[in-house]
């Protein structure tokens, strides 16, 4: 296998042996997801098949709900063998040991899309300098076949890594444009989606390729500059909100609140013991948006 999935309990190979019991439910699971056959595709897990992937998830939803109850029923009956067993503790228990399995789950079939969108940001880094390249060679004269294989073996990331599937496939014998439609389905990434689309229209209607592709550099490089000043625009109003969540309001809000506290006669000391922890979870979030808003450019 030549891709991992980094979320199992044990070895990938024993994870696939063993789910192989439950491809009937995954195969009902399945149905309802009919997009996950290209998200494995974008995720790079080309030969995975969907229901395959499912029953894996399935296998490790038991294998840790398995895990958990017999944790927490070591911990309750601990508990109760010193007299501290309390029904609160059995429902937070109880509650534990079904909804971490359950979200486990659904990370687990959310994983190939995560997946390929931080596949789509490396190939988007490095597309720009890679049709550049291509576009020089084709100029110069160079055949296709040897221009995509420069490509393939050039320092280019995912993007040398695909063109080099693709240039595996043609040697095989598939021909070029099949073999370049192929690495269009393949790819996570819109732009690269388009660039190979044109170039097979190019290809197949005998067209310049080498002029195809300045064309298509200089888009690639336009729609980069607009994503980055589109994301410029939206870092003002994300700092506002910054500056009034972490700042102003544990600040002022504070004060406040202790004022209407003590004229209402309210404990607000547990209160405070939060505000630490939910300044940290904000700061996170919010680092993650800013993070997950920040186009991928190569430019």
């Amino acid at each position: 296998m030549k891709y991992r999935i980094p979320i199992l309990l044990f070895s990938q190979e024993r994870a696939f042996f063993l789910a192989r019991a439950f491809r009937k439910p995954a195969a009902a699971v399945s149905s309802r997801m009919p997009n996950l056959k290209r998200d494995l595709l974008e995720a790079g897990m080309i030969n995975l098949a969907p229901i395959d992937f499912i029953s894996v998830a399935l296998l490790m939803f038991v294998v840790l709900l398995i895990l958990l109850v017999s944790v927490f029923g070591l911990v309750g009956f601990l508990a109760y063998r010193n007299g501290i067993l309390s029904v609160q503790t059995i429902y937070i228990l109880t509650l534990s040991a079904v909804v971490v399995p359950f979200f486990y789950f659904i990370y687990f079939l959310e994983y190939p899309k995560l997946e390929a969108g931080k596949r789509r940001s490396l190939i988007e880094t490095q597309l720009i300098f890679a049709t550049r390249e291509l576009m020089i060679k084709l100029k110069s004269g160079v055949p296709i076949f040897n221009a995509l294989l420069d490509i393939a073996m050039g320092d280019y990331g995912l993007v040398s890594s695909e063109f080099k599937i693709a240039a595996e496939e043609i040697e095989s014998g598939i021909p070029q444009d099949i073999a370049l439609d192929n690495l269009s389905r393949r790819v996570p990434s819109q732009s690269f989606k388009r660039t190979i689309d044109i170039m097979l229209n190019a290809m197949r209607s005998g067209s310049d390729l080498a002029a195809t592709l300045d064309i298509i550099n200089d888009m690639l490089v336009r729609k980069q500059q607009s994503d980055m000043q589109a994301y410029a625009g939206e870092l003002t109003p994300l700092s506002m909100g910054y500056m009034l969540i972490a700042v102003v309001v544990p600040s002022l809000g504070m004060s406040v609140f202790l004022i209407l506290g003590s004229m209402a006669k309210i404990n607000v000391t547990l209160f405070i013991y939060f505000i630490p922890a939910l300044l940290i979870m904000f700061e996170v979030l919010f680092i993650g948006l800013v993070k997950s808003r920040r186009p991928a450019v190569g430019v």
